[in-house]
């Protein structure tokens, strides 16, 4: 059970970052303590505690009666502690895009953003076949997934344990197509969804051709 002392610091902390979303300007530790009814002290204690988290980042200096004093603004990862419905938009948008395209042609937009993807997250992937699908559940994991690279009863497979496009695959399973392109694209290999989370599956389950069995339309 959290202490007083440790809820206060939490609703402390949670005010600094609130004050920082809002603010147009970088806020000062004395402006900081200001707001929150606080010693100076005690609100350099809280902004250092979330530099060291990196919600916070340093800005430029602001004078305050001719002497500088050191800034502070919310960073990329601190703004993305606050809510946002990306998944509802994003469900809409499908909606509409399957409206006005069609399905044949959302899927092939469906692979064309697994190509766009792949491209861009190619130099991260080596030459060494042996390696390759590590490399790539690697990748997957930096983009949200908890994926690994797993002994399947066909050679290796990808396993991933989530989904970020959980919610619009169970709308409409054109968007594994991302996947499928993505993963096709990086490893050289025809891909095969042995397992789907949308159709009721634990996990999701990649396997792959043999090397060398390049598929043609990447070509």
């Amino acid at each position: 059970m959290n202490s007083p002392s440790d809820l206060q610091s939490t609703r402390s902390r949670d005010r600094i970052l609130d004050l920082l979303l809002k603010a147009e300007a970088p806020l000062s530790v004395q402006a900081a303590a200001r707001e929150l009814g606080v010693s100076r002290n005690a609100a350099h204690q809280q902004m250092v505690a979330l530099e060291r988290e990196g919600l916070i980042e340093r800005d430029i200096a602001i004078r305050t009666k001719g002497r500088p004093s050191q800034g502070y603004r919310l960073s990329e990862k601190g703004g993305a502690t606050f809510p946002r419905q990306y998944a509802l938009l994003a469900k809409q948008m499908l909606e509409e895009l399957a409206r006005v395209l069609g399905p044949a042609e959302l899927e092939q937009s469906m692979e064309r953003i697994g190509l766009s993807l792949a491209n861009s997250l190619r130099s991260s992937v080596g030459d060494d076949q042996s390696e390759r699908l590590v490399q790539i559940a690697a990748l997957m994991r930096q983009l949200g997934y908890e994926s690994a690279a797993i002994d399947g009863p066909d050679g290796v497979e990808i396993e991933a344990h989530n989904c970020v496009f959980h919610d619009l695959a169970l709308a409409d399973r054109a968007i594994c197509g991302v996947d499928l392109a993505l993963l096709r694209s990086l490893s050289g290999r025809e891909v095969e969804h042995r397992r789907c989370m949308a159709l009721g599956g634990r996990s999701c389950r990649f396997a792959f051709s043999e090397p060398g069995e390049s598929p043609d339309r990447d070509r």
